[in-house]
């Protein structure tokens, strides 16, 4: 369409000057443009409203899967916070049950602490009892009235 081979010129308008160079620069861009786009300039718009088209429904199915990755994990979380209050339900359960035995532990603990107590009593009386019996005749009767106080 438009030759390329100037001779280098200078062109002046007012106080601008578009050397050959520059005219051969702008032939191939007009050139180039008219080939890109034969049907003018109100094309050329519609790539560039194409591509921002493109561009925005990209950005909205990209949100629309982030939204439904976080609705996911929101899900994922949801799920792991009920199996996690389960759990803590479950030992919560076992830590009563292992206190109520303890203390039922105790209790039979003290229990044969306080009868260990008055066998050891018992043993101590019986003991002093015999001791008494192997004894003469005047221990045994002061044994035998103490028991009798």
């Amino acid at each position: 369409m438009f030759s390329t081979n100037f001779e280098p010129v200078h062109i002046c308008f007012d106080d601008a000057t578009i050397t050959g160079d520059e005219i051969t620069e702008i032939l191939a861009f007009l050139q180039s443009d008219e080939l890109d786009n034969p049907c003018g300039s109100e094309e050329m718009v519609e790539p560039v409203d194409e591509r921002k088209r493109r561009r925005t429904l990209s950005n909205r199915e990209s949100a629309k899967r982030s939204r439904l990755r976080k609705k996911r994990r929101f899900e994922e979380l949801t799920e792991e916070v009920n199996q996690l209050n389960l759990k803590n339900q479950e030992l919560k359960n076992q830590l009563a049950n292992v206190l109520s035995c303890d203390n039922a532990i105790s209790r039979e603990n003290n229990r044969l602490k306080t009868e260990s107590v008055c066998l050891e009593i018992r043993f101590l009386e019986l003991y002093r009892f015999l001791l008494a019996m192997q004894s003469p005749v005047s221990t045994r009767l002061y044994y035998l009235t103490k028991l009798a106080n």
